[in-house]
């Protein structure tokens, strides 16, 4: 069995975000989420132990339910050190290991690691029988330092050079057969050696004779310990799913910019759900984490340019002020509207419908807008109701019209049926 151990016992306090940095939210989603992520989708782990500060315990169990983390097991304290932590990560297997298991040690502030690093670390492990640490070659010039200080502190220097082709840069994760780990530490607390070197595990292994083999590494995969290395994995979260290529597959594509109307993006979706129509949440941000006009995060299903238009059959621009503008400031969305007006079908609520007016879509049709948008109708007949279907196009008044907005599109692409049926169970009345 190979089990990973995510270390998250850590408080960060270089970061200076007043909470332990594995648990700080980038676009909506905690660091330690990301570094789970991985070891839970990974074929080679069998199971995942967080080692956890204690007040965040209940956290994970929240987290495992939330993300979907079926592979966590297991979660107990954290130590005062990462030493102490993987002690009591160790021991708390002790009854749960096998002798031959791989036990997997990785930081919770690490999100970078990859799939081909983790399968690298399982297998040398397994190769040479006791360990295996993820590692890399040095590229930059490199000195020894007069001082343990910072090199910013006032007086140190370097007058000593140090070869580059000498060093190896060892991250986590770690990889230990857990008797080979359980016998070292038992001699290291008998003999005193733990007592004598810095808590981590590669200093106690150098302390005691023990070869460190090495397996697969990334520069990449860098540990969160300044708040400019959140930055730098918010912009590398952004690319990932910039460039992710998975296309999903949908009825109807609900486009959601920052700033959109929470109950006119939310409420369509719940009820073309309810009335078994394939409806996603598609980002037209750029990234999955979308600000409602409330500034709620609302954690999108895909992005925008990663949907299946070939078997979409509409897409509906949700309302809102700030909403609105970022719709129409989309050279994407405003393509995708032509597109669908023209061979498939389109509906647009609130002051959205301003923008398929902006495009002629709506020259010489009937339709409904909010009436602080009735001056940018350009074209359109603007009638004072609910909803307004014509042709292939729908569009909706405002907050107050969703419901019978959602129940026209309903309507539109699967009859009358599933409207009178959802009706009834929400008891809807209009």
């Amino acid at each position: 069995m190979n089990i990973a151990v995510i270390l998250a016992g850590g408080v960060g306090n270089r970061v200076g975000a007043g909470i332990p940095k594995q648990f700080i939210e980038i676009l909506g989603k905690p660091v330690l989420a990301y570094t789970i992520e991985p070891f839970n989708r990974h074929p080679d782990v069998d199971a995942i132990l967080v080692v956890c500060v204690k007040p965040y315990v209940d956290y994970i169990w929240k987290m495992k339910d939330q993300y979907g983390f079926d592979k966590i097991t297991w979660v107990t304290e954290g130590g005062a050190t990462f030493q102490e932590s993987v002690m009591n990560g160790m021991n708390f297997l002790r009854d749960k290991a096998d002798r031959d298991d791989t036990v997997l040690f990785h930081f919770g502030a690490s999100p970078f690691v990859t799939d081909d690093v983790i399968a690298d670390v399982i297998r040398v492990c397994r190769e040479v029988g006791t360990n295996a640490i993820s590692t890399t070659d040095y590229y930059l010039l490199s000195g020894e330092k007069k001082s343990t200080e910072t090199v910013l502190a006032p007086g140190n220097y370097t007058e000593k050079y140090i070869d580059r082709d000498t060093v190896a840069v060892m991250n986590s994760p770690h990889a230990f057969q857990y008797g080979f780990l359980t016998d070292m530490y038992r001699e290291a607390v008998e003999t005193g050696v733990i007592n004598t070197v810095e808590p981590h595990t590669t200093t106690l292994m150098y302390a005691m004779g023990k070869r460190i083999y090495f397996s697969r590494g990334s520069q990449t995969n860098i540990k969160i310990t300044t708040k400019d290395d959140l930055l730098l994995f918010e912009g590398y979260v952004l690319a990932q799913q910039r460039n992710t290529k998975t296309v999903t597959e949908c009825d109807v594509a609900v486009f959601l910019a920052d700033g959109f109307e929470e109950c006119e993006g939310l409420l369509v979706v719940d009820l073309l759900r309810r009335a078994g129509l394939k409806t996603v949440m598609a980002s037209v941000t750029g990234r999955l984490d979308v600000k409602s006009s409330r500034q709620i995060l609302v954690h999108a299903d895909c992005l925008a340019e990663n949907v299946d238009y070939e078997k979409a059959r509409m897409i509906v621009l949700p309302g809102g002020r700030l909403g609105t503008e970022n719709l129409a400031g989309s050279d994407f969305v405003k393509e995708k509207c032509i597109e669908f007006a023209g061979n498939k079908s389109i509906a647009a609520v609130c002051a959205a419908p301003s923008v398929l007016a902006s495009l002629g879509i709506l020259k010489g049709r009937k339709a409904t807008v909010h009436p602080d948008f009735r001056d940018r109708m350009p074209g359109a007949t603007v009638l004072d109701e609910p909803d307004v279907a014509d042709g292939n196009v729908i569009t909706g008044q405002g907050l107050g019209a969703t419901i019978p907005f959602a129940l026209e599109i309903i309507r539109y692409l699967a009859g009358t049926e599933p409207v009178e049926r959802i009706k009834k169970a929400i008891c809807y009345r209009g």
